[in-house]
């Protein structure tokens, strides 16, 4: 990463969500309404490049326009490149065409890349980012509820391959994340709905207070209310954030955590070809597999395992997946890259906010699991 250690920004603290602080560098995560005008005026506080290339969602076109004018208007020679926000643009060869514009654009390691848009462009914006001229420094400007919440936040950056997804790819932390959540208000109705799955993840793993606030809050959550929608986002970011800085790498077993539902919901996405769900909807069910695990494994209480199950259905969130198979689900879980020994390692919940690493699952318990997922 370039640069020494970003100190905390004294102009913007009323935005600050967290400071992620790895050994690659520390850098703020903003979470503001209306803020993304000052694109500009951060970027030149953080680092004060000579030019920045502003990578945008074609979906997301209005706002990577206000990030460029923004950035033009602090003094910051910038261009824009659009491309397809959807998983086919997640590619090496979708990484070649920014390579080639960058490298048209004569791009130099001092310069910005910045990625506004959803997860797919903050994925191969930033895996181009790592990589072209060995690393360029590189800034999340997410406009999705999803990318806002989980994908902007901790430097993993891939592209996808024909075998899988995300098997090439990079650790390259951003500069900054500025989360503006205005610009939820041009997101897809399902599309917004699905992203909260990831910040009741959140709670659930890690903050039973946060779940609460989920719970209590719901009618101006849902509406996108300015005050408080904004101020749960800052807090779901920054347990994305506290777990990032103890375990940059996935190393210690700390950044596991934020699996929980993951492992079914990867099989299942798998086995449906990755058309009939949406991530975040796959993950709300494989939360209530793995909550329903946890219980039978004697972690999780039954009136919690409910607590789950209505939070979730609450929000809109799918709870299963009428006509699952069962055993194709089974079989993909077993080739996950997360398998270790030959064992699947699961993220159960050991009570709210308090998730756990399990290795031994008997195999009927996760049967059994599934199977009340297909009904």
């Amino acid at each position: 990463m370039h640069g020494a250690v970003t100190p905390q920004p004294t102009s913007f603290e009323s935005d600050l969500a967290a400071v992620v602080r790895t050994p690659s560098g520390s850098y703020p995560v903003w979470v503001g309404w209306d803020i993304l005008g000052s694109l500009g005026a951060r970027t030149q506080e953080i680092m004060g490049p000579d030019a920045a290339f502003v990578i945008g969602d074609s979906g997301a076109r209005g706002h990577a326009l206000r990030a460029l004018e923004s950035l033009r208007s602090a003094g910051i020679r910038s261009e824009m490149l659009l491309i397809d926000g959807g998983e086919l643009t997640k590619t090496l060869d979708g990484a070649r065409r920014i390579y080639h514009w960058l490298a048209d654009l004569k791009a130099e390691r001092g310069h910005l890349v910045a990625a506004v848009g959803g997860g797919v462009v903050g994925d191969v914006a930033g895996f181009a980012a790592a990589t072209y001229v060995r690393g360029m420094p590189f800034a999340q400007v997410p406009t999705t509820l999803l990318s806002m919440l989980d994908a902007s936040i901790g430097g993993k950056m891939a592209v996808d391959l024909p075998h899988g997804k995300n098997l090439v790819g990079a650790f390259h932390q951003p500069r900054f994340v500025l989360s503006d959540v205005s610009t939820l208000d041009s997101l897809p109705a399902r599309q917004l709905t699905a992203g909260w799955a990831e910040g009741i993840k959140h709670a659930l793993i890690r903050d039973e207070g946060l779940l609460t606030r989920f719970e209590a809050q719901r009618a101006a959550i849902r509406s996108i209310d300015p005050e408080v929608t904004t101020g749960v986002i800052r807090r779901s970011a920054a347990v994305k954030a506290d777990i990032v800085s103890a375990d940059e790498k996935e190393t210690l077993g700390v950044r596991d955590l934020l699996n929980y539902g993951h492992t079914i919901a990867h099989a299942l996405e798998a086995v449906t070809g990755y058309t009939a769900l949406l991530h975040p909807e796959a993950v709300s069910i494989g939360m209530m597999g793995a909550g329903r695990i946890s219980s039978e494994m004697g972690l999780l209480g039954g009136h919690e395992l409910e607590r789950q199950r209505a939070l979730l259905e609450s929000y809109g969130l799918p709870l299963s997946y009428r006509g699952m198979d069962v055993s194709a689900v089974m079989e993909t879980m077993r080739s996950d890259k997360k398998v270790r020994g030959g064992a699947i390692h699961w993220v159960l919940l050991e009570g709210i906010g308090n998730a756990v690493s399990r290795m031994e699952v008997p195999s009927e318990v996760v049967r059994s699991a599934l199977r009340h997922l297909a009904q």
